[in-house]
């Protein structure tokens, strides 16, 4: 049993943590970054006494565990983990173990949580909520080694299952500033949900922050700073997207200028989600022309993420400390009343740099 665990830890367990590193560093930055632990505590009390909170809480949960359970069974399909079908030949008993520790190595930042949660519950006396937390975290314990299973007693199994509106759209040309979003949509829903749901809350959050004191705009500037961060985990998909099914446009006589206009535009389709809820909870002391600065600044610093991905020889470590240091950066600049529209433009030139130097001479991981 420990054989079949270490096997599915070192191609499927750390292969998630290692491409999901910056969704999962923007989580934990905003989190316990940007939030105490007393508020963290007056939270879950909330959570503990309203079961509509609690029921919220589950949903969250569920969505991410859709995102893990999603992740294994492409990582299962792949063609370079086709010996894990093997796994086949132990017990039962041997494989829902080693499924269920998978699945618990791969939900673990959320159990974490849940029992910061017990504990509160029982220093509250929530008996019924403790048992609903712990119920809960079995039943997605149980959902990933049910997956799992059901996946590799059929390796070769097609369903072919009727997708309208997929028909649909395949009658018509997709642009290509469309095929990463398109992507997004068809293999990595949950991430695009999860991602989207994470940066609009955090910008209702701040807009709501400016009625209870004294804000100015640079409180707004660091929540698109905080919304920036959380969408470099789509950088690194679309250069995987990118290496895994667009290599050969690598070859195609394209101009530069055109190839940066259409990343560009994917980019801000991308975040019309955020301009959306920006200017629908725009606090009244902040005026729409900063607010369009700041969404610039914004796809700036997601463009300069996504051209820096093509510098060969950056591992995952040494590009999760560069954003770290690039985002306290210019956490430090907007403290200083940097405009964010200069920040915006500085972003623009050096991505463009960057990506003309590098492009073709990045290679394909």
């Amino acid at each position: 049993m420990k054989s079949i665990f270490r096997i599915l830890n070192l191609t499927i367990v750390q292969e998630y943590y290692r491409q999901n590193a910056v969704f999962i560093f923007a989580i934990l930055m905003f989190s316990f970054g940007f939030l105490r632990a007393q508020e963290h505590t007056t939270i879950i009390k909330l959570v503990l006494k309203l079961p509509s909170m609690l029921a919220l809480t589950f949903l969250v949960w569920t969505l991410h565990t859709i995102k893990v359970i999603l992740f294994s069974l492409r990582m299962l399909e792949s063609k370079n983990n086709e010996f894990l079908y093997h796994i086949r030949l132990f017990s039962p008993i041997k494989r829902f173990i080693a499924f269920g520790l998978m699945q618990f190595s791969l939900i673990q930042l959320t159990f974490l949580y849940s029992l910061w949660m017990i504990k509160i519950g029982i220093e509250e006396h929530q008996i019924w909520a403790i048992l609903a937390i712990f119920g809960f975290n079995i039943i997605l314990i149980i959902a990933g080694i049910i997956a799992f299973e059901f996946r590799v007693k059929r390796p070769n199994s097609i369903q072919i299952i009727s997708k309208p509106i997929q028909n649909l759209l395949s009658k018509y040309q997709t642009p290509v500033y469309l095929f990463f979003i398109r992507y997004l949509f068809a293999k990595q829903p949950v991430l695009l949900l999860l991602t989207k749901l994470f940066s609009s809350l955090i910008l209702i959050g701040i807009c709501n922050l400016y009625p209870t004191d004294a804000y100015d705009e640079r409180l707004l500037a660091l929540g698109g700073l905080f919304v920036a961060v959380g969408h470099t985990v789509f950088c690194q998909q679309f250069f995987y997207f990118e290496n895994q099914n667009l290599a050969f446009t690598r070859n195609l006589p394209i101009p530069t200028k055109k190839r940066l206009l259409t990343y560009l535009l994917a980019y801000l389709i991308l975040l019309i989600p955020e301009i959306i809820v920006l200017f629908r909870n725009l606090p009244d002391g902040v005026g729409y022309f900063f607010a369009w600065q700041l969404m610039i600044f914004i796809l700036s610093m997601v463009s300069l993420n996504h051209h820096v991905q093509y510098i060969n020889g950056v591992s995952n470590d040494a590009f999760m400390q560069r954003l770290f240091f690039v985002s306290l950066l210019f956490l430090l600049l907007i403290m200083f009343k940097i405009p964010v529209i200069l920040m915006g433009l500085v972003n623009f030139t050096i991505a463009t740099f960057v990506f003309s130097k590098n492009y073709y001479e990045s290679q394909s991981s």
